[in-house]
């Protein structure tokens, strides 16, 4: 069988081409660094009834994530927009040839994930395409493992995808079943029959959606307006006037707050143009071709808001997106921290 997943495999070269946050031209080699350095995942934090890692994107992220994958015992359940990573995608074949309950969601109009989804097809195993329409697109970055286990977050799955700086969180706790309600949820929006759990209370994890609904605004929001010393954001798009408006909002009740932004995103430069007339820190990350792919922001070195939404109207109206809020959590604050502060002081 796997003669036949290498065959399978050969041609998908051809069609991982830049999707969203894919670095231009060849991809980066896992191990080499491309641009700033990309700290190691960080130890994991309890907060809660949930025990949390964060992860930093780089090489070590993939590692871990395709070890997840292998050493799954009863189910996969996935749902990444740009899903190309050869490694990964063995190790989800891998998975279903052991017997496990493996589905994946996907965006067909990503190319290298309807690549993936052709390959994964060929081997029995469960593909349901997520119902995109015009201007919208199915942005979410979810991996459930045997229910016991999931990582959420920005990190796109696709062949440059390591070289950029972007966050995911491992999360072991209650908040995995309301994860894995999410992607209940979105298997339903498929049109499969399924039933989708009442969410569990969890105040260590937030966990917020954009269609259905329109949670992840309100949830960035919160964090903003309730920052009262600092807040650091890092950020692929930022365009929505409301959170702008916030962030200078913030800064005049005298809060620091800094904001770096991808320098490629052009899009963003009127927000950045307010922001540093109303006196907001405001950065270009400095590239060496890879993204700042990251949708982060931390409050008061305690509160931290990620996840796969942009902070635009698409990432807040139009896409399917899924982000979390992790509330009064220094150390994992203290994760995103560092990577922040290492970016912020590379980029002057």
């Amino acid at each position: 069988m796997f003669r036949g997943v290498t065959r399978a495999l050969a041609g998908l070269a051809a069609v991982l081409a830049a999707g969203c946050g894919t670095v231009v031209g060849p991809p980066a080699r896992d191990g080499l660094s491309t641009g700033l350095p990309l700290l190691a995942p960080a130890e994991a934090a309890r907060v809660g009834a949930d025990t949390i890692t964060v992860l930093r994107s780089g090489a070590p992220t993939f590692t871990e994530l395709t070890r997840l994958v292998t050493t799954a015992t009863r189910s996969v359940e996935i749902e990444v927009y740009e899903f190309g990573r050869r490694d990964l995608v063995v190790a989800v074949i891998a998975a279903h040839a052991r017997g496990l309950a493996v589905t994946v969601i996907g965006d067909r109009s990503e190319m290298a994930t309807a690549a993936t989804a052709q390959t994964l097809r060929a081997q029995g195993i469960d593909v349901v395409d997520y119902p995109i329409r015009a201007r919208m697109i199915d942005h979410v970055k979810l991996l459930v493992v045997d229910r016991a286990v999931a990582v959420v977050g920005g990190i796109n799955w696709g062949t440059g995808s390591a070289a950029n700086h972007d966050f995911d969180v491992e999360v072991r706790g209650p908040a995995v079943a309301n994860l894995d309600r999410v992607f209940a949820r979105d298997l339903v929006t498929c049109g499969r029959a399924q039933a989708v759990p009442s969410a569990l209370a969890d105040s260590a994890v937030l966990v917020a959606s954009t269609l259905p609904g329109a949670e992840i605004l309100p949830m960035v929001l919160a964090v903003v307006a309730g920052a009262r010393s600092t807040l650091d954001v890092a950020m692929f798009t930022l365009t929505d006037a409301a959170v702008v408006n916030a962030m200078e909002a913030a800064l005049a009740r005298g809060v620091a707050v800094r904001v770096l932004l991808d320098p490629s995103e052009r899009p963003s430069d009127p927000s950045a143009a307010s922001l540093r007339a109303h006196g907001v820190a405001v950065r270009l990350y400095r590239s060496s071709g890879e993204k700042l792919h990251a949708k982060a922001a931390i409050a008061d070195a305690a509160d931290v808001v990620l996840g796969s939404a942009n902070w635009t109207i698409s990432g807040f109206e139009h896409n399917h997106e899924l982000d979390v809020t992790i509330p009064s959590a220094p150390p994992i604050a203290r994760a995103f921290e560092q990577q922040f502060e290492s970016d912020w002081a590379a980029s002057a």
